[in-house]
């Protein structure tokens, strides 16, 4: 089980890397590029569009089972999520704080991606026999493929691997997410966070499209209005920080060489890592060319394809260029970044070639008491130790090492005190959720560790609302049938529990592949279907005008 596990952790490190991301990316600006930049110069008018009374009726003249607004509240359910808080942190840590630039970046192309596939899902989708829509990238390339056989292989493949992700990543590890925060801050035991949160997964999600919608478009505003106004408190409190932690962030985003030191703390990186780790955290964040939000587009009550493709694609803007940013910007200002604490601590004893230490406190989860022996070599303010399994550990002097005794640190940041009475200390570089508690109890105090364990646990709660929707289309059109849909939906709530009281990295780490594997076949469409989208979207530029001539 551990050898598959490890298979399935290289599996995934290698989907999720550069290439999908290059892919991913790439895609997007080809579309913004073929379509003559239309998405962005839109953006206010979709923005504008998404806000109007009229985004929360269902309008005259279309056909929908939800509002335009409710449509794109259940798309945000399920990428506003954990990831802006916890994954935000984690990529300022190992790409530096220059990695949000590379989460704009990446969202600007992303826009038209979400643009692009919406659109195509609500032109090509289909009534099923409850009278209910049901649409996405598996119905776009059953219908719009010319060749029928490569459609029908690819929809399906999309559609399965939609299921996979959706049991995983949209329930399992959000449970889990829930779970933890709420135990770690309220010391709610796991079992009775299950409960909870399973109940309450049945009684919205046996409702279907229209239950799910009407939750997500109170709960998603709110908690997302919640967050923010908390960190713009957090941000003013740390007012004086801001035009530092700015001058950082676009610093360090287009550095070639590695750098470091300020707000920054132990914290370097060069440009290609906060690319690489921003890129990523944007495109894992707001799913854009995932082909996810699609299938909650196709839901939509609308008189045209392009104009909820407008309105779905602020989904993008509000998870990334908003959410993400206050997080970003919380870090970035508070002087957290680059934070340690002290996670193992004991004796050491050294000869001039071997080290012996003797952990007698451990927090990590390795076993007090353990005794770890090492070849050391210093040379040039750097520190090798070498185990007896040959694995080599690299260390870089800092300002106080002398010889062995000092502070070394590793790439990542983490501290390695040797101490001149033989104490030793490992201390890890603080990441995840726990960096932006620390940010933001920086101004709040402990009311800060409150607020965001809340906020994880309501994101987390809504990603779970917005992929059972996402899943259950897809294994309709697997059966080819909405009769098996309520088992499905009794099934995933079911799983919930599961998720919130048992750590099952196996099935996370399926789950994920698979999630990296639904952008593959929806990619494919896209491009495929690059010259029909600019088409569409530049025929709706006359009713756009049409409608600013009405206006004034």
């Amino acid at each position: 089980m551990e050898a598959l596990g490890k298979i399935l952790e290289s599996i995934d490190n290698f989907v999720w890397g550069p290439v999908m991301l290059i892919l991913l990316v790439g895609t997007g600006v080809f579309l913004t590029i073929r379509t003559q930049f239309l998405p962005w110069r839109n953006l206010p008018y979709a923005i504008k569009g998404t806000l109007s009374k009229k985004a929360r009726q269902k309008s005259s003249g279309g056909e929908g089972d939800i509002s335009p607004f409710s449509a794109l509240t259940t798309a945000l359910a399920a990428t506003i999520g954990t990831g802006n808080i916890v994954g935000v942190a984690t990529a300022m840590v190992a790409g530096g704080p220059g990695a949000l630039v590379w989460m704009w970046i990446s969202a600007a192309f992303g826009l038209t991606s979400k643009f692009s596939e919406c659109m195509l899902a609500i032109k090509y989708r289909e009534v099923n026999e409850k009278g209910e829509m049901s649409g996405g990238p598996m119905y776009t390339m059953k219908k719009a493929f010319k060749n029928k056989k490569v459609g029908c292989a690819l929809g399906w493949l999309f559609a399965l691997f939609a299921v996979i992700a959706s049991v995983g990543i949209g329930n399992m590890t959000q449970a889990n997410s829930i779970s933890e925060s709420l135990h770690s801050t309220f010391h709610i035991s796991p079992v009775i966070t299950g409960v909870v949160i399973t109940s309450l997964a049945l009684v919205i999600i046996v409702g279907g499209i229209k239950y799910i919608s009407k939750v997500s478009s109170i709960v998603v505003p709110i908690m997302a209005i919640f967050y923010i106004i908390a960190g713009v408190v957090v941000i003013f409190g740390n007012i004086g920080n801001v035009p530092a932690g700015l001058k950082e962030i676009f610093t360090m985003a287009f550095s070639v060489q590695a750098v470091g030191g300020g707000l920054c703390g132990t914290i370097t990186a060069s440009m290609m890592n906060a690319m690489r780790f921003g890129v990523a955290r944007g495109v894992f964040s707001n799913e854009a060319g995932m082909g996810s939000a699609a299938i909650t587009a196709a839901a939509a009550h609308t008189d045209h394809p392009v104009r909820q493709g407008y309105i779905n694609m602020t989904g993008t803007f509000w998870d990334t260029i908003v959410v993400c940013t206050i997080t970003g910007l919380c870090i970035a200002s508070s002087g957290v970044l680059g934070s340690t604490e002290t996670t193992v601590s004991g004796r050491y004893t050294a000869t001039d070639t071997s080290i012996i230490i003797e952990a007698s406190n451990v927090s990590d989860g390795k076993d007090a008491n353990a005794k770890y022996e090492y070849q050391r070599d210093i040379a040039e303010n750097t520190l090798t130790l070498t185990d007896p399994d040959n694995s080599s550990l690299v260390l870089a002097a800092e300002k106080n090492a002398e010889n062995l005794v000092g502070t070394w640190s590793d790439a990542s940041g983490n501290k390695y005190i040797f101490n001149k009475d033989g104490s030793y200390e490992y201390a890890t570089v603080i990441k995840g959720a726990a960096l932006t508690i620390l940010a933001f109890e920086t101004v709040l105090g402990k009311v800060g560790a409150v607020l965001i364990s809340i906020a994880i646990a309501l994101f987390a709660f809504s990603t779970i609302l917005g992929w059972e929707y996402h899943g259950e289309k897809a294994f309709e059109y697997l059966v080819k049938s909405p009769k098996l849909n309520m088992i499905y939906r009794v099934v995933f709530s079911l799983v919930a529990y599961l998720g919130a009281t048992t750590a099952l990295d196996i099935v996370w780490n399926f789950s994920d592949i698979a999630n990296a594997l639904m952008a593959i076949p929806n990619l494919i469409c896209l491009l495929a279907l690059s010259g029909e989208i600019a088409k569409d979207i530049k025929e709706f530029q006359k009713s756009i005008k049409e409608e600013s001539v009405a206006k004034n």
